[in-house]
C-alpha cells in the first residue's frame, strides 16, 4: 500500500497529521499527486471502484491547513484521479464533530477502510488517541461506505444527510 502526502508546510509541524504518518512510516512525501488524489472539491466520491488505482499507484492527501486553503488552492489538485470522501465527521480536537472538515490521517485513515483496507486504517487511527474518537464517531458511515459502489455510497450520503436534525 503506497501512502503519499503532499506537504504543504501549512501547519504546525507539531501537530502535522501528515508528517506524523511519513515518520511512522505509513506514507512517503510526494511534490506530485500520486494515484487517487483525496481532494475535497473533487465531484467525484471515494469507492471501491478506486481500488484497483490505489493498489497499483498509491494515495495521495494534500496536507495543509483548512484555515490556508481555499477552493481556489485545491482547484490546483483536481484531476481525473481526484476524489472527495463522503460525509464524515472529525474526530481530531481542531475540528471535533465537523463534517467534512477532517486531518490528514482521518481522510486517509476513511478511505482505506472504504477501500476495504481495515487493518491499516485502524493501525494509522491509533497513531493518535482522538484516532479512536473519529473511528466511534464514524462507525456506522465507514461500515456502510465499505467496499460500496460510488453511486451506492453517494445515495448512503444523501440518506444521511435527509436522516440528520437541521441546527
Amino acid at each position: 500500500m503506497k501512502i503519499f502526502v503532499i506537504e504543504l508546510y501549512e501547519d504546525d509541524p507539531e501537530k502535522s497529521t501528515g508528517r506524523k504518518m511519513v515518520r511512522f512510516g505509513f506514507a512517503k512525501y510526494t511534490e506530485k499527486p500520486r494515484g487517487i488524489v483525496l481532494n475535497p472539491l473533487s465531484e467525484e466520491v471515494i469507492s471501491i471502484d478506486d481500488v484497483e488505482i490505489v493498489n497499483k499507484y498509491g494515495l495521495s492527501v494534500i496536507d495543509s491547513s483548512w484555515n490556508k486553503s481555499d477552493a481556489k488552492f485545491y482547484a490546483r489538485f483536481m484531476s481525473r484521479f481526484s476524489r472527495r470522501l463522503p460525509l464524515l465527521f472529525a474526530g481530531n480536537p481542531i475540528n471535533y464533530a465537523k463534517p467534512y472538515k477532517l486531518s490528514s490521517l482521518e481522510a486517509v485513515s476513511a478511505s482505506l477502510y472504504i477501500l476495504n483496507f481495515i487493518d491499516i486504517s485502524l493501525k494509522l487511527l491509533s497513531l493518535y488517541k482522538w484516532g479512536k474518537t473519529f473511528y466511534d464517531l464514524n462507525k456506522e458511515l465507514l461500515e456502510s461506505y465499505r467496499g460500496k459502489h460510488k453511486d451506492e455510497i453517494i445515495e448512503i450520503e444523501k440518506s444521511f444527510l435527509k436522516e440528520e436534525p437541521q441546527q
